[in-house]
This record gives structure tokens, C-alpha cells and sequence, in this order.
């Protein structure tokens, strides 16, 4: 088993990220989802940025295999420039998001960008992980220490949540003296959900709702992603229906579900509503 917030990568697995993301910044784009009026980045900023992201993918993948038993492919392909992976890991049907800030930050950010591509594409995550990867400032590189430092639902991305700070472009993060480059959601990592042996067990009981994703309101204009993808894509009638789920699979399904809702009382029902 490996500490969750003492995650150590070999050498072997760093330089691998960093290969990584060397050769993938130079096919990316400056300004990424669409920040037009955004100063563009530095090919090395973008190399940096995806090392970063990188360590916390492979951390994720270590921690799910070595604590769960649960294998989370990598996807080390090098796409190009406009295009990007489909999701960072799939556990059960849930897509999650996997995210990386160098050590010292506090906040997790989702750009509004990001949900808004995501959404017409109908790839929504359902999930969003959070760790820090340590950093040596003098020689600006990775130790090879990552810690976990939380997750936070799709359903907690919106104005309504006390925990969810929305935060602007041009504005400053609070507690720093960032300016924002693009519109976020932000949570602080003091609010993102810890208890990562039950959250992993409800990833297990059962895949996510359609509606979870389906009824999601787009940050910008309030749509829908129902909404979104059927102005979008050719009518076509629906199949979505529960004739292939038998009603005794159904109950069995929701009365496992309110098994695991039972054991661990309001964490769930704070993550996912």
C-alpha cells in the first residue's frame, strides 16, 4: 500500500512524464479551450504545466493499483494540435478528471472552457481528483512526491454551492497574487471530499447516473448538456431506455446503492448532490 499523501514516483516513471511532456507541448496549443484574449504561453511553460499534470495522473493510477487493485491505463499518446485525450481515467463508467497543481496551492480550478468543450462533446467528467506534486523551486523540477488531496463531483460545479467559488478571468486567486488567465470554478482543498476508501467503494458499486452529466447546466449560457448535444447533432430517436435492464436488476442495483449510502451516511450525499 502506498501513503496517499506521500506518493513517491521512481525515476524511471518521472522521466517518463517528462518525455512526455516535452514532446506533446510542442503540438499544443499557446491558449488552450479557447482563451483567445489570454497571453499565449511558452512552449516550456506548456511542457511544465503538462509534467505537472502528468505526475498526478501517474500518481493516481499508482495509488488505484497499489491501495484498490484497480487498473487505470495510461494514455502516453501524443495528439495533435486541437485535439485531446478523451479522459484522463475511467473506473466503473465514472470519467474522472485528474488534477495537478505544484506544491503550495490551494485551490482547485476546472476551467469553464473546459466544461464547455467537454459538454458539446457529450464527455463530461463525472469526477474530479485533486494532488499536489512537490516541486524544487531552485531547479524547477518534480522530487517525485505527490500527495492526494481530494475529489470533488460534476454535481458541486455551480454557483449555488457555498464550496464553490466562482472566479473570473483577470481576477486575482484569492490568497495569491495570481492573475487568472481564464474563468473558473474553484474549490479549496479544505472543501474537496477526503474520504477516499468510501469514495472508491461507491465508484465500485454501481457506474454513474445519465442524469449526473445529462442535466448539467453549462457555466456560460445555463443550457443543458441534453440541451446542448440535441441542438447540436441530428435528431435521432433515443434509445436510452431500460427495456436491457431487467426491473429485479434495477432494484438489486439501487437497494446495493442505498447499502453503501447507509454505512457512510451524508459524505455521499454531500459529494454527489
Amino acid at each position: 500500500m502506498v501513503d496517499v499523501f506521500n506518493i513517491i514516483l521512481t525515476d524511471a516513471e518521472i522521466n517518463k512524464c517528462r518525455e512526455f511532456s516535452q514532446i506533446s507541448a510542442a503540438s499544443q496549443q499557446a491558449i488552450e479551450f479557447g482563451q483567445h484574449t489570454t497571453k499565449a504561453r511558452s512552449e516550456k511553460e506548456i511542457a511544465r504545466d503538462n509534467l505537472i499534470g502528468k505526475i498526478a495522473e501517474v500518481a493516481f493510477s499508482k495509488m488505484m493499483k497499489e491501495n484498490y487493485s484497480i487498473d487505470v491505463p495510461l494514455d502516453f499518446n501524443y495528439y495533435p494540435r486541437g485535439q485531446w485525450d478523451d479522459q484522463d481515467a475511467e473506473i466503473n463508467g465514472w470519467r474522472i478528471d485528474v488534477k495537478g497543481t505544484r506544491s503550495g496551492g490551494r485551490w482547485m480550478l476546472i476551467e469553464w472552457n473546459k466544461l464547455n468543450f467537454r459538454q458539446r462533446d457529450n464527455n463530461l467528467s463525472h469526477l474530479f481528483v485533486m494532488f499536489t506534486v512537490d516541486w524544487n523551486r531552485s531547479t524547477d523540477q518534480p522530487t517525485g512526491k505527490v500527495s492526494y488531496q481530494g475529489a470533488v463531483s460534476l454535481a458541486k460545479l455551480k454557483e449555488s454551492v457555498p464550496t464553490t467559488v466562482v472566479l473570473r478571468k483577470g481576477t486575482v486567486l484569492p490568497g495569491t497574487q495570481t492573475h487568472l488567465q481564464a474563468d473558473n470554478y474553484g474549490i479549496r482543498f479544505k472543501d474537496l471530499y477526503k474520504h477516499l476508501n468510501h469514495l472508491v467503494e461507491y465508484l465500485l458499486v454501481a457506474p454513474p447516473e445519465r442524469s449526473l452529466t445529462d442535466n448539467y447546466k453549462n457555466p456560460y449560457t445555463g443550457e443543458t448538456t441534453r440541451e446542448i448535444v440535441g441542438r447540436l447533432t441530428p435528431k435521432k430517436e433515443e434509445k436510452q431506455k431500460s427495456e436491457s435492464i431487467s426491473p429485479s436488476v434495477c432494484e438489486n442495483l439501487e437497494s446495493t446503492k442505498e447499502n453503501v449510502f447507509k454505512r457512510f451516511g451524508s459524505w455521499f450525499k454531500s459529494l454527489f448532490s
